[in-house]
């Protein structure tokens, strides 16, 4: 394949190119319109945007009792931002500690997550699951006196907290990767255990099984275009929902779950390689700020993500970037010298350095609540505040 075809840039990620049916099967949603009237009536809490977060929302609420109903405005899940990230099961923020602020709700995330990022993994080696992810490890990798510093830093951060983290040479390093990473300039390496890698559309698929088992009703092709309080009837203090097609639902609490990709101010984005490695290959990432390359090997191809931060919607610079990231994975991985990527992907997303994850009351005196802030934040932050946000709303009822 020629370069200029390799990229060339594709709206989706490679993910969807290994399915299992059983996986494909799970991610299809029916439409609202075929479905039974009883299905989306007395509704406890509606759920907008079947996302990473807004199905552990509806997960939450049904484990806490709720009938739920989740309204997805594509035909499938996974064809949004969820369906479209790296892969990548990161603790915390997807920032350094010592960069997350002590007051903020995201520093009370790095333990939660953790925990969750074992859980997951403990969840993906039962047999018969959907879900496919392994623990693997990360280093971060620091090439100057400046990076080699904040690495220690963040290795003390961590540790205080009960956290892993190992300040490592680049011998360590090359063991733990057969010497297959370009380490020249390297001074010192954060080895750091609790890291690991997921299948995005795995993990999406995984969530709904778990959710419709529960008697959640999942609906697709169900955009919703405006919400109001509800003052009237049964559902007094509730929301009314309107979709584009004129329908109404009524439901008591609301939960809006629409994701980063809602007005976007940035464009990331990722490359992917055919390339073989171990199954327990670490993650790496360069320590340097500014640097937002992370690589991600496994299931027989090297996924590169994260890139510059581009203008949303502008695809003028699209080559000139993704080529940028692959020359930057050939320096780290020699033996791609000659390779091109199999895909090059964009993906249009709020970035806001303050924006960390966080619920957010709706306005008003009805029961709803906003999750926000995930944009390049990370898989398992919406976990943890889509739990969070279901479970709430379920005890309010």
């Amino acid at each position: 394949m020629q370069a200029e075809a390799c990229l060339t840039t594709q709206t989706q990620a490679p993910w969807r190119e290994s399915l299992s049916p059983q996986v494909a099967s799970a991610l299809e949603l029916p439409r609202l319109e075929s479905l039974s009237a009883e299905a989306c009536e007395a509704v406890e809490v509606a759920i907008i945007g079947g996302g990473i977060a807004g199905l552990s929302a509806a997960l939450s609420a049904a484990q806490a009792g709720a009938r739920v109903l989740l309204l997805e405005s594509a035909p499938s899940l996974g064809l949004g931002a969820s369906g479209r990230n790296a892969g990548i099961l990161s603790p915390g923020v997807n920032m350094p500690l010592i960069d997350t602020p002590c007051d903020s709700p995201a520093a009370a995330l790095w333990l939660q997550t953790s925990d969750l990022l074992h859980e997951l993994i403990s969840e993906a080696n039962q047999p018969g699951s959907l879900l496919e992810a392994k623990l693997t490890g990360a280093f971060v990798l620091g090439r100057n006196r400046s990076a080699a510093k904040r690495l220690i830093q963040e290795a003390r951060a961590r540790v205080s907290k009960s956290l892993l983290a190992e300040p490592c040479g680049p011998s360590f390093v090359a063991n733990a990767t057969a010497g297959r990473l370009n380490l020249a300039g390297v001074e010192l390496a954060l080895w750091l255990p609790d890291e690991g890698r997921i299948q995005p559309l795995t993990l999406l698929a995984h969530l709904a099984q778990k959710a419709r088992r529960l008697g959640c009703v999942l609906a697709g092709g169900a955009p919703v275009v405006k919400t109001e309080e509800n003052d009237g009837g049964a559902f007094r203090s509730g929301w009314q929902l309107t979709l584009s097609n004129g329908r109404t639902i009524k439901a008591r609490a609301l939960v809006r779950a629409v994701g980063p990709g809602v007005a976007p101010s940035a464009r990331l984005y990722a490359l992917a390689f055919d390339a073989c490695f171990p199954d327990d290959f670490p993650l790496f990432w360069d320590a340097a700020p500014y640097v937002y390359y992370d690589f991600r090997p496994g299931s027989s191809r090297l996924v590169v993500s994260g890139g510059r931060y581009g203008r949303a919607g502008a695809v003028e610079r699209d080559r000139r970037y993704h080529r940028r990231m692959a020359e930057e994975t050939r320096r780290w991985l020699p033996e791609l010298s000659s390779a091109e990527p199999s895909h090059a992907w964009a993906v249009d997303l709020k970035i806001d350095s303050e924006l960390l994850p966080n619920l957010r009351l709706l306005s008003g005196s009805a029961t709803g609540l906003a999750i926000e802030g995930l944009g390049a934040l990370g898989v398992l932050p919406g976990i943890v505040l889509g739990r969070r946000a279901g479970k709430e709303l379920a005890s309010q009822l």
